[in-house]
């Protein structure tokens, strides 16, 4: 080839030329494409930083589903263009929204197919169907367009799933076709995924939490109930459950407010504590045969937002039962003092006129009243320093070496005239060889008065048997009754005493004790109701005084009781030397007095 040919020459070179250019200009293509490819990349993945950074910021802990999906769908227009974004949710109060946020103008009839597809999506997750008329709807953004009759070209649905449990699904559509690539759809699942699984950790966190503040609410006492600010029942426990009467697993606050409705009008006084931001409190509210003090406290969050209220259950009704007895106990104890001093005073004006001195006789016996009367005023007095020394631990007992057989004696010789005067006879049964036991003969004493006054205070007719004898630990004393021939109304087998002990005991064949009355003997403040309806009226502090006697030497006293039958009082006495072997309890001695 000659060089003189300048085709020759420049030929090759202008084809090495196009070819350098050919492979810059492909190159350039493919480093933009590739550019194109990494800003895309880019794009979205500052748009799921945006928007996980904004929910982040604006939901914070917030279990709210609703809230952090209406922050998806307000950023969209930043990733994709589209018609609508739409979303259908599971609501707490068993209703289900649908939401539709409209970029651009569509018909009525798009929206609706929107819904429809949704709602079957839906029940398709959650294998239940979801009814339309139970579907909260609502729109925003632009206004529709009925003339637009543009349809659902382009969509995709993505489930929303809190806990692995689905709760409702984000759609978004357009009207033209072709729309939404494997990339957006990606990057929407990912931020949903990311978002839900805060929501799940959250909710189990908070789940936990709750469930340790449910076993403590449920193992109070009270009874206690919260609401939130739209008087939504919260949590409930047992024991409110039980002091109103409900006795339904799950109740509403329908529930509540409708098993107080007649006392109390609760909603009102709920809604005013949250309102005023302050403690209210209904003193009584009687509830099923309880007097229940009901408070009500507002709930805040550290904002001072209010939360809702608390209503607390305090059953008063003991309290009010003291109450009420204390009031009867004070009553009656004025009306005891009061009656022998209006007596001193109406004689002590007698004794003052010129007649009543010069009759002797009249006057002494005036004088007598007044000393009668101060000995019955001068007891109750003693009686009740007594009762006070007990509550205060300051009773004492001065013991000595007694002869418990002459005790038992001297006291049932003592009341010979007294039960002569009712018409009934005193009976002693006492095991001859009673120990000589160290003992306050005086205290003793006064206990074996106040059971024989009982006894033939309430015997209208009959006898009285006081009894005396040595019962073994662990011996059955309806049998050792039995051996001594004795009858206790109301005593049942297999009583058996906690160590070796002498037993006295008032047996009286009255009227007898009712058992649901039983418990309230020995207690200051309660008279039995056949006391309180009987005409021989009396305080009732001689079996308080008569406990404290007895176990001051320690030893228990004790009641059995059958209506119609009669009463036993009896009480033991500890022995300081139980290996003294007694004599056969059918040597014992009996003596009647009438």
């Amino acid at each position: 080839m000659s060089l003189d040919n300048p085709v020759q020459i420049f030929l090759p070179l202008a084809i090495y030329t196009m070819i350098v250019f050919v492979f810059i200009w492909v190159e350039n293509r493919r480093i933009k494409d590739r550019l194109r490819v990494k800003e895309g990349e880019m794009t979205r993945r500052m748009y799921e930083v945006s928007i996980l950074k904004e929910l982040g910021e604006r939901i914070g802990y917030s279990l709210n589903v609703q809230k952090i999906v209406d922050v998806i769908t307000g950023s969209l227009r930043q990733l994709i263009s589209y018609s609508t974004v739409s979303y259908l949710l599971l609501s707490d109060e068993g209703r289900v929204i649908f939401h539709c946020v409209m970029e651009e103008s569509v018909n009525h009839r798009f929206i609706e197919e929107i819904k429809n597809r949704l709602v079957t999506a839906l029940s398709a997750l959650i294998n239940r169907e979801i009814k339309t008329e139970s579907v909260d709807e609502s729109i925003s953004g632009t206004i529709t367009d009925e003339s637009n009759r543009g349809r659902i070209k382009s969509f995709f649905n993505i489930p929303i799933v809190i806990n692995n449990q689905p709760v409702g699904i984000l759609n978004v559509a357009s009207t033209k076709e072709g729309l939404y690539k494997e990339e957006e759809m990606t990057i929407l699942y990912t931020i949903m995924a990311q978002a839900s699984s805060a929501v799940s950790k959250l909710e189990n966190i908070l789940t936990q939490e709750k469930g340790k503040l449910n076993s403590m609410v449920a193992s109070m006492a009270d009874g206690v109930f919260m609401v939130d600010t739209r008087n939504r029942l919260l949590v409930i426990n047992p024991a409110a459950k039980d002091m109103l009467g409900i006795s339904k697993p799950q109740p509403s606050i329908f529930d509540v407010l409708d098993a107080v409705a007649s006392k109390l009008d609760l909603r009102t006084k709920i809604e005013e504590s949250i309102k005023n931001d302050r403690l209210t409190v209904e003193e009584q509210l009687p509830m099923n045969n309880l007097v229940l003090r009901v408070l009500i406290s507002p709930v805040k969050d550290n904002e001072n937002k209010a939360l809702g209220a608390v209503v607390l259950f305090h059953d008063i009704t003991k309290e009010k039962a003291i109450e009420k007895m204390r009031e009867d106990f004070t009553s009656m104890m004025v009306h005891e003092l009061r009656s022998p001093l209006t007596g001193i005073r109406s004689i002590a004006n007698l004794l003052r006129e010129e007649k009543i001195k010069n009759e002797q006789a009249k006057y002494q016996e005036f004088v007598d009243l007044i000393v009668t009367n101060s000995a019955s005023m001068l007891d109750l007095v003693n009686d009740l320093l007594d009762v006070a020394k007990l509550e205060a631990g300051k009773f004492q007992v001065m013991k000595k070496s007694t002869d418990l057989t002459n005790v038992i004696k001297l006291r049932v010789t003592s009341f010979q005239s007294l039960a002569a005067e009712s018409n009934l006879e005193i009976e002693s049964n006492i095991q001859p060889d009673l120990p000589v036991m160290n003992l306050d003969e005086n205290k003793i004493g006064q206990v074996i008065n106040n059971l024989l006054s009982n006894a033939i205070k309430f015997t209208p007719k009959g006898k009285i048997v006081v009894s005396g004898f040595i019962a073994k630990n662990g011996q059955d004393l309806a049998g050792k009754v039995a051996e001594f021939g004795l009858i206790w109304p109301g005593l049942k087998p297999d009583v058996r005493l906690d160590e070796d002990a002498a037993i006295v005991a008032v047996t009286d064949t009255g009227i007898g004790i009712p058992e649901s009355q039983i418990g309230k003997l020995f207690n200051k403040f309660t008279q039995l109701e056949q006391t309180a309806a009987s005409e021989k009226k009396g305080t009732g502090l001689g079996l308080v005084i008569s406990k404290g006697i007895v176990e001051a030497h320690g030893g228990k006293i004790t009641v059995v009781s059958e209506e119609g039958k009669g009463t036993t009082f009896y009480f033991s006495l500890p022995l300081e030397n139980p290996n003294i072997e007694y004599r056969n309890p059918k040597q014992i001695q009996k003596t009647e007095i009438q």
